[in-house]
């Protein structure tokens, strides 16, 4: 996914607090820019029955916002 985040918090609290959702077992993230006020984020998140809704929902719990799912992967 491509995240636009606040600088606050930061990446590590980020990731940590997504991969709190059920279902998720591995969260890596790459800052790929920097702005004034905020940071372009691209993660990746891995598990199982993950729901997307809590994922979003989590994400705008910290003030930031999904610009885009770039790819999905399903494994039966």
């Amino acid at each position: 996914m491509d995240i636009l985040k606040p600088h606050v918090p930061d990446l590590i609290d980020f990731c940590r607090a997504l991969s709190s959702v059920d279902g998720v077992r591995r969260v890596s993230a790459v800052v790929v820019e920097v702005d004034v006020e905020t940071d372009t984020v691209k993660i990746t998140i891995e598990g199982r029955d993950i729901d997307f809704e809590k994922v979003k929902e989590r994400v705008k719990e910290m003030g930031a916002a999904v610009h885009s799912v770039d790819e999905v992967v399903f494994e039966q």
